[in-house]
């Protein structure tokens, strides 16, 4: 079986055009701004990532009030079957990626938790950015400053 990845420089690249994004957007601002391709499902758009032709290719937005709160995106295939290879594969992509992200913005905050694990920066902005890892997938996720603000607002951080 043969699955893709994002390569590290690709992955890191990406979080870092988020971080440099003039927040607060909504997620329509993003979804213009960004370029990859709008979907409609039930009238509701949808952004995807199509240019990396993974077998998941939605990307999660959220947002609180028309403000968009994080972004969460595949950055591997999605693994239907989990065998060593797949685990290898996905482990493999997710230490290049720290790699990468540490020769970057530093060392990261760890987790490992019930079988995933993370690593998270806090960005300059007042964001965050992380990668996560678990035996079907490996994911990014960008935390706006607003969404920061509004996770300590709650209590979750």
């Amino acid at each position: 079986m043969s699955w893709k990845a994002m390569t590290p420089v690709e992955a890191c690249d990406l979080m870092d055009f988020w971080e440099a994004a003039p927040w607060p957007l909504t997620r329509d601002q993003v979804q213009e701004w960004f370029g990859w391709t709008i979907e409609v499902d039930g009238g509701v758009p949808y952004l995807m990532n199509t240019v990396s032709g993974f077998t998941t290719p939605d990307v999660s937005t959220i947002g609180s009030r028309g403000d968009l709160s994080y972004l969460q995106l595949d950055v591997a295939d999605t693994i239907r079957e989990v065998t060593p290879a797949s685990r290898r594969f996905l482990g493999d992509a997710y230490a290049l990626m720290v790699r990468e992200g540490e020769t970057r913005w530093g060392a990261p905050a760890m987790c490992d938790f019930k079988g995933t694990s993370s690593a998270t920066w806090t960005t300059p902005s007042g964001g965050s950015m992380s990668f996560r890892l678990d035996l079907r997938g490996l994911r990014a996720m960008f935390e706006t400053p607003q969404g920061v603000a509004l996770d300590r607002r709650a209590g979750h951080r």
